[in-house]
């Protein structure tokens, strides 16, 4: 037990100063600054607050991780050290790139581990400084594939726990010059993994650990403090749907990837298999959610039906009346509205009451209504798609 406390007390330590967590911790600050001036300057306004992508990096990704981390020490999965070091530096180089999109473990892994091969297979010498040594074969290298499919895991867990929540809402330009509405996320986490490495003071117990190495003798626990990432921008529906079904494709492919990767302990082809999968299967469904967004039109835009609502300021008379994303002001009080410009005059009209007849996401038609006070007929509180044609400079009633 001291041996155990002793490792993985050092191997915390490790990765605590692996430069890839600070790279990651400035990149999430730096993408919620980003974020909030976007909001300001297509909405005039600003929703969500600037720490929000500071605070989901270091949320649920971490016990997330700590779970992992039991299952994969339970097994004793053993990695190299040199590939440590690889998938950090791919995981920091892409992280500078802003390409968060790439931070999926399906995409960087795979490439780390034809690193790895080729340097092997071509014998490729590495500095006298780095002190360390290629795996032979597919080695530890192949048994990273489980690793992989865990943390594919972890990313679709994250997608539908955190991705899902406060996506911002902005404007873009369809291909007939209109401004519609959209709605963004882009998000890291950090998922720290504790792995066997060889070389330390924990030795094998019986016949039954640890499982998956490769010839370690004995081993030390490392810590890796993987950053997990993901982007997108919907246009064509409510973001929370198509979120949720990007999450559970990515659960499917996390299960076969493991699956693959575990039998490739007894048939190391099937690690080249997981590999690859893993590989074309996230990049199928990262372009399949692509297509189908583009294909699917705009659906925030203003139609002749009544005025879009994009988005609800947070503490605004409008949160209190319950109107949400997507749904259509036909009405106020009484009054028809098909522009912004309409529904700021019939505001005008009676600023002690507002009664609002909508169409909800199905079509039906739904009331509500409230008491306002001395000025929230100037602040409602919807964000709508702007009128090019208004002589108003508000960009929410």
């Amino acid at each position: 037990m001291n041996d155990w406390m002793q490792e993985i007390g050092t191997g915390a330590l490790m990765g605590l100063i692996n430069p890839v967590l600070y790279i990651a911790i400035l990149a999430a600050l730096i993408a919620g600054v980003l974020r909030v001036k976007r909001e300001r300057n297509d909405l005039r306004v600003s929703l969500l607050p600037p720490w929000l992508e500071l605070k989901s990096f270091v949320g649920l990704g971490i016990p997330i991780g700590l779970v992992l981390s039991a299952m994969i020490l339970a097994a004793g999965v053993e990695v190299s050290v040199i590939w440590v070091y690889a998938v950090s530096a791919l995981m920091a180089l892409i992280i500078v790139s802003w390409q968060f999109r790439l931070l999926s473990p399906a995409l960087f892994m795979p490439a780390a581990a034809a690193v790895l091969y080729a340097l092997y297979l071509f014998e490729l010498p590495l500095p006298e400084w780095a002190a360390l040594e290629i795996p032979e074969g597919l080695g530890t290298i192949g048994v990273a594939s489980i690793v992989m499919g865990l943390l594919l895991l972890a990313e679709g867990l994250l997608i539908r726990w955190s991705a899902v929540k406060k996506t911002s809402p902005r404007t873009v330009r369809t291909p007939r010059g209109l401004k519609a509405g959209a709605f963004f996320t882009k998000r890291l986490w950090f998922v720290p993994l504790f792995f066997l490495v060889p070389a330390g003071s924990l030795e094998a117990a019986g016949g039954w650990w640890p499982i998956f190495t490769y010839n370690g003798t004995s081993w030390a626990v490392f810590a890796v403090p993987f950053i997990l990432g993901y982007q997108l921008t919907v246009v064509h529906d409510l973001p929370e749907q198509i979120i949720k079904q990007a999450s559970k494709e990515i659960l499917w492919l996390s299960a076969l990837v493991t699956v693959l990767g575990v039998a490739g302990f007894w048939a190391p082809y099937l690690y080249i298999a997981a590999f690859a999968v893993a590989f074309a299967g996230r990049i199928f469904l990262a372009l399949r959610t692509r297509s189908i967004c583009r294909q699917s039109g705009y659906y925030f835009i203003n139609k002749e039906k009544g005025v879009m609502v994009v988005d609800i300021i947070p503490g605004t008379p409008a949160e209190k009346m319950g109107l949400k994303r997507g749904e259509i002001i036909h009405k106020l009080n009484g009054i028809l509205v098909r522009d912004e410009r309409d529904l700021y005059a019939a505001l005008q009209k009676n600023r002690a009451h507002c009664k609002l007849e909508v169409l909800d996401h199905q079509g039906q038609i739904r009331f509500v209504q409230r008491a306002l006070h001395e000025g929230q007929h100037h602040q409602l509180g919807i964000i709508m798609v702007e009128d090019p044609m208004r002589n108003f400079s508000s960009d929410s009633a």
